[in-house]
């Protein structure tokens, strides 16, 4: 606009130096309003022709209404020279792009950066601490366990090798002891005379029946009275009558192995004993009745090397003899006490009276002690 300015102030002042060049006369009025029109006409065409020039139409509208105000033009002139101008089309403004952010690669990087090196710089910190601090005291205690261990493992062996000698001269020892014979009955079933005490005894302790002996079975059976008497032995087939009444469970098929076994052992034991039935000779009609049982209970063990050893050995120790207390002792002991003590008061020093009720002054526990000791010896010298 500074050029547009330069080049209308130009054209506006040639246009009032050719109206000053005129030399001054005094016209007439009507020449002079004639001129006055003449130089106004001009100054419109002038301001007309500069309102077209190219770089004048990019001006804005307030810019060209000031410069033709200031170059003596008034309102109703630029609002016709205003409207003589073409539509004037509305500059477009020059493309504007945003600019791109800036890129967070480098701020990436520098986080990983730091991240390796944090990531880097503990594994440093917990191997240090790993091998310097953790790794020695793990290393000590698994070694002390493994001294441990084998120092548990060399006593198990010493106290395995030990049991094994201890079995060995237990082993030895036994060879002299009394072996229990394989026809003894359990002391439990020894007191059972008859098979309904047996069978109670059993109930009571809930014992099932085949765990039972089978020769305190047979032995309770031959010696229940319903069978037995002075003059009659029971038979065999009677035996087991007998038995199968009184136990059921010998008639199933699950008791006829037992039933079998007990015949074994009433056939085979050398504790019963048979004989034969006095019906074989008189030719009764029971000729199948079998023969008669009885039961001999096995003889006492004969005494071993040891125990006749054991015996002479306990004979030979001499028994303490009971000590003997006189009726006259106690009232003998009572006496010396008492004349002791009238010893040691018939001998004591005189005390004041007031020494006797406490208000004197008293003696130490020492020297207390000594009097006491003192008092002891003169009544022993007086007994004697």
């Amino acid at each position: 606009m500074s050029d547009s300015d330069s080049e209308g102030g130009k054209v506006l002042s040639t246009s009032s130096e050719a109206t000053q060049s005129v030399p001054d006369a005094t016209p007439s009025p009507s020449a002079a309003q004639a001129s006055g029109f003449e130089d106004r006409v001009e100054l419109l065409n002038k301001a007309r022709a500069f309102l077209h020039q190219p770089q004048i139409q990019r001006e804005d509208v307030l810019s060209k209404r000031r410069f033709l105000a200031e170059k003596g033009l008034n309102d109703a002139e630029i609002e016709g020279l205003m409207r003589e101008l073409p539509v004037q089309i509305p500059s477009i403004p020059p493309r504007t792009y945003p600019q791109p952010p800036p890129s967070n690669l480098p701020t990436l990087l520098l986080g990983l950066v730091r991240l390796f090196s944090w990531i880097i710089g503990g594994a440093a910190a917990l191997s240090f601490i790993y091998y310097r601090i953790l790794l020695p005291r793990v290393t000590a205690t698994y070694m002390a366990r493994g001294s441990l261990k084998s120092h548990q493992l060399s006593l198990i062996r010493k106290l395995n090798t030990s049991l094994a000698s201890l079995k060995d001269s237990q082993n030895d020892v036994a060879e002299v002891l009394p072996r229990p014979g394989d026809l003894q009955e359990p002391s439990a079933f020894k007191a059972c005379l008859t098979l309904d005490a047996l069978l109670e005894h059993a109930n009571t302790h809930k014992i099932e029946l085949s765990t039972i002996s089978q020769i305190t079975l047979l032995r309770c059976a031959i010696s229940d009275p319903s069978i037995k008497t002075e003059s009659k032995k029971p038979t065999t087939t009677e035996l087991f009558h007998l038995l199968e009444g009184k136990i059921p469970w010998l008639a199933s098929d699950e008791g006829a192995s037992f039933e079998q076994s007990l015949w074994d052992t009433l056939s085979t034991c050398s504790l019963f004993v048979s004989e034969a039935s006095p019906s074989d000779s008189v030719l009764s009609t029971d000729s199948h009745a079998g023969p008669c049982w009885t039961y001999q209970p096995p003889a006492a063990p004969a005494p071993t090397a040891l125990a006749h050893s054991l015996s002479a050995l306990s004979a030979s120790i001499p028994k303490p003899h009971p000590e003997k207390h006189s009726p006259f002792q106690h009232a003998l002991q009572s006496m010396s006490d008492f004349t002791g003590y009238i010893s040691s008061q018939m001998y004591a020093p005189y005390l004041p009276v007031g020494n006797r009720f406490g208000t004197g002054p008293t003696l130490n526990t020492a020297e207390e002690e000594v009097r006491k000791e003192i008092r002891a010896l003169k009544g022993l010298v007086l007994n004697r």
